[in-house]
């Protein structure tokens, strides 16, 4: 293991971090993170997306990308392409054991098909209806950020400002105007029913200030009062006062109208309140 790989695994143990975390936070096979600490780069399908890879990672780890980056091996970079090509002897020799070497495939000629039969892709044999399927499907994308950070215009903050201040204006206004309304609305309508509790208290300060009207005979509770020639109002007074229920009858007498001229039961006796005394009233002639 490099310089690479042991950067990477030592900025992933410092963390805490498994490959299973890092495989779900950055979208990367586990397989590739682990190709990356290993160097073993030729599991990648190509440099381009082990480059990729790295960078997101090193970014993930808290390290300097372009730092990592240097130390991904290069082939046919911009020193080499201008380099004088090597014998045929030298191209058989097997790289180097120690870091790995990328090296460019060779495009395949291009054949221009014949109408109506389609092109073969790079792999697929003829008569097969998909491809090798030599690599194993990407799952990982580069999540690497902005090289500059995305500057916010101090006009945004004013903005806002002017937003919150036009809505508390719109709001004080609509509660202005149902004031208004409700006052406008209510200024004709009559006063509010009084309560019961004041209700209550003007009955009893009438009944105080009002003297309650009495029959001016002498009546005992629980005594039929004597009420024969009395008045039908003075006599129903009296019965009242008793604690009994008076219940009348005219008939037609020598006597004046109005007066009682009979009763029952007989005064003098004594009743349950409730109870109804019967009286007779003159109708006149």
């Amino acid at each position: 293991m490099g310089e690479l790989g042991s950067t990477l695994r030592r900025a992933r143990e410092a963390r805490g971090l498994t490959l299973e975390d890092a495989e779900r936070d950055t979208r990367i096979s586990r397989r590739y993170l682990q190709a990356l600490e290993n160097e073993e780069f030729d599991i990648i399908p190509a440099p381009v997306y082990a480059r990729g890879f790295l960078r997101s990672y090193s970014q993930y780890l808290g390290l300097d990308p372009q730092r990592m980056l240097a130390l991904f091996p290069i082939e046919n970079g911009p020193a080499s392409r201008y380099a004088p090509p090597r014998a045929a002897a030298r191209e058989a020799e097997s790289p180097p054991p120690g870091r790995p070497q990328w090296r460019r495939p060779t495009p395949e000629p291009f054949t221009p098909p014949s109408r109506g039969v389609r092109p073969l892709r790079q792999g697929e044999r003829p008569g097969s209806s998909q491809g090798s399927g030599k690599y194993e499907p990407m799952i990982g994308v580069d999540i690497g950020v902005p090289r500059r950070p995305i500057e916010v215009g101090s006009a945004a903050p004013a903005r806002t400002a002017i937003a919150a201040a036009a809505a508390i204006a719109i709001t004080l206004f609509v509660l202005g105007l149902a004031f208004i309304i409700a006052q406008v609305g209510g200024g004709d309508s009559a006063a509010p029913p009084p309560t019961a509790t004041a209700t209550a208290t003007s009955d009893s300060s009438s009944r105080k200030d009002t003297p309650s009207a009495t029959s001016g005979l002498e009546v005992t509770p629980g005594v039929v009062p004597n009420v024969i020639g009395q008045p039908v109002e003075v006599a129903r007074l009296a019965i009242a006062e008793a604690g009994f229920v008076p219940s009348e009858r005219v008939e037609p007498s020598d006597r004046p109208a109005g007066i009682v001229i009979d009763q029952g039961p007989a005064p003098g006796v004594r009743g349950e309140p409730g109870d109804t005394v019967f009286i007779v009233v003159s109708g006149g002639r």
